[in-house]
């Protein structure tokens, strides 16, 4: 759960919540608990029943929100949890039976997405993929990276959908920069009560210079002392008689696509490539960018 009330009932955001203040459900008005990870900060009933039902209830908001502001461009057919025997799914949305939009706001793993995607192409249809609730945040962390989606005019993007707010944002031209794979994107965010201008928007691509392998990063790669790190170490050391260290020393990286799970460092010093999970994009899509990202000395 992405937001609560705080005693005095204002909406708190929980990357904005501070701890040990108490916090309530928007829904059920129970007591929420703020949870901290390394990578997030979210509000969870101690009930996990209650905490579906608040799922359920912001799903059903975030998709009652995107099928209003569809209706204004008059579609031949919309329609919501038309059942698909062939695959047994039910597109949240489903546009002139052509093109199905998922609100996705439990969290899935690889699997169950790639599984989901490759039935909707069985049957020829794309799909879009909106984020909400359980993955909606302000930035975009590794936990996403599966739902990227690719076109000529944003480069690799997501969408995300704040059902409360009523904004849609528009995360464009996402990129890996520097050796331990760290993500850059750019930010935009629409009224979705003013949807055309995600459609009318021109995007305007940051331009990114390398980045060089200075000091604080040389650091960084010492520290990396997991099992994997230190075989890549050990091995490239065997093979070229020098530290991977003073290899990369004043080594520079092109910003990359963000389809690696290999880190940047280790594809450098001959690791195999090992490419994320991510079904939204077609394998035309991952070609066509794959060795755009190398780097030079």
């Amino acid at each position: 759960m992405y937001a609560a009330l705080d005693e005095q009932g204002t909406l708190i955001y929980a990357q904005e919540a501070v701890e040990n203040q108490k916090y309530f459900c928007c829904h059920c008005e129970k007591q929420v608990k703020l949870i901290l990870t390394e990578s997030r900060k979210y509000f969870r009933h101690a009930n996990k029943s209650n905490n579906s039902i608040n799922e359920r209830l912001i799903h059903q908001k975030g998709k009652q929100l995107i099928l209003e502001e569809l209706s204004k461009y008059k579609f031949e057919k919309l329609e919501s949890e038309y059942y698909l025997p062939e695959i047994k799914q039910r597109p949240d949305v489903f546009i002139n039976r052509q093109l199905v939009i998922e609100y996705q706001c439990a969290r899935i793993d690889e699997s169950v997405l790639e599984e989901r995607v490759a039935g909707y192409r069985k049957l020829g249809l794309e799909s879009i993929w909106i984020l909400g609730d359980a993955y909606l945040e302000t930035r975009v962390h590794r936990e996403h990276l599966k739902f990227i989606a690719y076109s000529e005019a944003y480069g690799y993007y997501l969408l995300m959908l704040d059902s409360l707010k009523q904004q849609l944002t528009l995360f464009h031209h996402i990129k890996f920069i520097g050796p331990f794979n760290k993500i850059f994107f750019q930010r935009e965010i629409f009224s979705l009560t003013n949807l055309p201008n995600l459609f009318s928007f021109q995007v305007v691509e940051y331009p990114l210079h390398p980045l060089m392998m200075q000091d604080y990063l040389v650091k960084k790669l010492r520290q990396k002392n997991d099992p994997h790190s230190q075989w890549v170490k050990m091995n490239f050391y065997q093979q070229n008689q020098q530290t991977v260290e003073s290899y990369l020393e004043g080594y520079a990286f092109l910003p990359q696509a963000p389809i690696y799970q290999t880190p940047a460092w280790q594809r450098v010093c001959g690791s195999e490539v090992n490419l994320l999970k991510q079904p939204l994009l077609t394998e035309g899509q991952v070609k066509n960018n794959l060795g755009k990202d190398y780097y030079y000395p």
